[in-house]
Formats: C-alpha cells, structure tokens, sequence
C-alpha cells in the first residue's frame, strides 16, 4: 500500500512539473491576434475581432486565447486541434455560437482543418472592462443566446423585406451576418451576405439591421457591456 501511495504521489509530482513546464514555455507562444490565419479586421479600446480562414488541410501555428472571447463557428468543417492547455473541450465541428472567458486559465492549441472545404470562424476578442451601468438595445425579432459579463448575444430573424431601426444605440453592438445561401442584408448600408459578414457601430449611433431579399435573413448581434 506505502508503495502504491509513493508512485500516486510521484506521478502528481510530475504532472505538475509538467503543467509549470507548459506555464512557462506558453509564454513565448503567440497571442491569437499574431497567429498569421486570424485577421485582425476590427480593433479598438472595445472588441477586436479575428476573421479566421483555414483552408482544406492546413493547420496554425501554436496559439493562446488569453481574453474573454466570443466564437462563432460558421459552417460544419471537420476540424482537428491538439491542445497544451485546455479549459474546456470544445469541438470547432458544426456551427455554434458561444463565449469564453479565460480568466483562470487560457486555452494554448493549433488547430487544422481536417475537410476538403475550408474553415471559417470569427473570433471576437473583448478586451474593456465591463460597464456597471450598462443599458442593453431594445431589440426586436430577436432570441437571447448568451448572457456573460462583458457581453450580452443574440439572434435576429428578419423575414424578407423586414427591418430594425434603433435611433441612439445605448451601448457599443457588433453584428455579424449568419445569412444562408441567397439571402442579403445590409447594416446601416453596408451590404451583408452569406456569414461572416461583420460591422462595429458604436455607442450613441442608430443602427438599422435590413433584410433586403425574399428569404429569411439572421443576424448575431452582441451588445458590449
């Protein structure tokens, strides 16, 4: 039994070595936004988002997610990801849209694409300090998906011809498109269509989320606290 007791011990020994030997080396891996396949599109004091493109058999470099982040994955490619650390397993598979916060502890992995079409996600980085007065929009036609500290999400369901108008948003949004094949929008003029699509309009400025074709168009909309 004293046997068996000293491996278990030596074998908690090790792996914590090898945890702190993770910890240490991570800091000479790449931040996400530096990983060359995450394109940085939008950057300022409230979001940056990371437009993501990984095309059929190709794989990134070793990165870490280390803000709270909102994913969106924009389709059903078949991924592979081999992770140093992980908080959570998640697949990056089928289309989903959720958030992460690591604050304890950061995700460290690459990841490939592992299907004959590529891969598309969008990365949503949230680097401001939440709001303690924070006012979200009044939005119609539309489904709470998420309610986390530093961001609230949701999705808009336009028939066609159908809009939205909000004159003075309370607080920053982003949108991104989540159009299927045929559809089309625009966001305050700009032309929205197929996903991941993508505009940030500040606080104080009216939005007005246009579905201008005949089929049903959604958008994600995330109001930044």
């Amino acid at each position: 039994m004293r046997s068996l007791t000293l491996s278990f011990l030596a074998l908690l020994f090790f792996a914590g070595s090898g945890l702190a030997q993770t910890l240490k080396d991570s800091a000479s891996i790449m931040q996400v936004r530096k990983e060359p396949r995450h394109h940085d599109v939008v950057d300022n004091q409230w979001v940056r988002i990371l437009d993501v493109h990984l095309p059929p058999g190709d794989t990134t470099f070793y990165h870490k997610h280390t803000t709270p982040s909102v994913f969106l994955v924009l389709g059903n490619t078949k991924t592979g990801s081999q992770a140093l650390i992980e908080p959570r397993h998640r697949t990056f598979d089928k289309e989903d849209i959720w958030f992460e916060d690591f604050t304890d502890t950061p995700r460290i992995h690459r990841v490939w694409n592992a299907d004959k079409v590529p891969f598309h996600t969008i990365d949503i980085e949230l680097p401001h300090k939440p709001s303690a007065g924070f006012k979200g929009a009044d939005l119609p036609s539309s489904e709470l998906l998420f309610d986390a500290k530093p961001v609230r999400a949701y999705r808009v369901k336009l028939a066609g011809g159908g809009n939205i108008r909000l004159n003075a948003l309370p607080c920053p949004i982003v949108v991104i498109g989540l159009l299927a094949t045929g559809a089309t929008g625009k966001v305050n003029n700009k032309l929205f269509s197929g996903k991941g699509s993508y505009i940030f309009v500040p606080s104080g400025e009216a939005l007005r989320i246009e579905n201008i074709g005949k089929t049903e168009a959604q958008f994600a909309v995330f109001e930044i606290k």
